[in-house]
């Protein structure tokens, strides 16, 4: 069975709809993982990833990336390619992971009260050169999902074995592979099977590999037809900031950072021990995807200042149901018919001295 590819390359991956593999097919739709391919027998087809969100942690030798993916599509299968720094171990992530996330780090609201508002308002060659395939690491089914994980080869290598195991290489996804081949990184090609059109969102998925410093890969973004939006949970010892080459030139707005402990679920608690709880939430906007040429990196802010959104809102005031401007008003309007009438209308006063007949 082959597979189409959504070349996930807006944020730790390549996400690629369908084992037919990263390449010849018709034009990806846009989407945070650089474009979706659908498969062979589907040029019709389409899918986005309409969201893209990720946890990261790491305790100084090790990372772990939780990522979840939301997809409107229409295609039974999908695959996707990750690139790590060294071999990655895949399992599943739970849903609640990013249920409790949302929950820590949603703004605040503060409601203010309205009394007086307007009543009613609201290339090919025969003579190619041999080639270098990959090392089959491991693979592991998680449910819909088969993920296998890939070492050492060549970019040739690569393409040949994602053909041959029913992925459809689309040249610019292969060739955005080609800066971690040469920098040593390992992938994890997994592919997504189902019945039914896949649509909304995918149950989380764990990586977790041995790294020297804390990366979120990003590179193969460079492939992607549109802008890039991703939303990164970060947990350390201290509020994190980027600190790649990169940062000046993407928008990543701080959408929360204060400690965070007591976790339920069962990542979180453990990613945030060992003193790890400061949480920062990131949005990362890449209008310009051509020009990504790092991976995020990320380092300690200069502070620990806490940071809440704050979401206000109006309220019309009610009292008993009722519009408070409109008791207002006709409490208002009462008093000044009592003046008028006091002004107008002054009392009766009563015989005066002298007035006998």
């Amino acid at each position: 069975m082959r597979f189409a590819i959504i070349a996930r390359l807006g944020t730790a991956a390549a996400v690629l709809l369908g084992c037919v593999g990263i390449g010849a097919l018709a034009p990806a739709s846009a989407c945070a993982c650089g474009g979706v391919i659908p498969k062979a027998g589907d040029l019709g087809s389409t899918a986005t990833v309409n969201r893209e969100v990720a946890l990261l942690g790491w305790d100084g030798r090790r990372e772990t990336i939780v990522m979840q993916l939301a997809l409107r599509s229409g295609i039974d299968t999908a695959a996707l390619i990750v690139p790590t720094p060294t071999p990655a171990t895949v399992t599943a992530g739970a849903p609640q992971t990013f249920k409790e996330l949302e929950a820590r780090t949603a703004p605040q609201v503060v409601t203010h009260y309205r009394w007086l508002s307007k009543i009613g308002a609201g290339a090919s060659s025969a003579a190619a050169p041999a080639t270098a395939g990959p090392t089959v690491l491991g693979r592991v089914q998680l449910g819909p999902l088969e993920a296998t994980t890939l070492t050492g080869g060549d970019l040739d290598g690569i393409r040949k074995w994602l053909t041959d195991n029913g992925y459809q290489t689309k040249p610019e996804v292969v060739d955005a592979m080609a800066p971690y081949l040469r920098d040593g990184w390992s992938f994890v090609a997994m592919r997504l099977t189902s019945d039914q059109p896949l649509s909304g969102a995918l149950d989380p998925v764990r990586f977790e590999f041995d790294t020297d410093r804390l990366v979120y890969p990003m590179r193969m973004s460079a492939a992607a037809k549109s802008s890039q939006t991703v939303v990164l949970y970060v947990l350390g010892e201290h509020r994190m900031r980027r600190t790649d080459p990169d940062a000046n030139k993407q928008s990543s707005d701080v959408e929360f950072a204060d400690r965070a402990t007591d976790f339920a679920d069962a990542d979180l608690a453990r990613l945030s021990g060992g003193g790890h709880d400061y949480l920062t939430g990131l949005r990362v906007t890449i209008d310009n995807p051509a020009a990504i040429s790092t991976d995020f990196t990320f380092a300690a802010a200069d502070s620990d200042e806490p940071y809440h959104q704050i979401v206000e809102r109006t309220e019309n005031a009610e009292i008993l149901g009722v519009p408070g401007g409109v008791i207002l008003y006709g409490a208002l309007a009462t008093i000044g018919l009592f003046a008028l009438a006091f002004i107008l209308f002054p009392g009766r006063r009563g015989p005066r001295d002298g007035w006998a007949a």
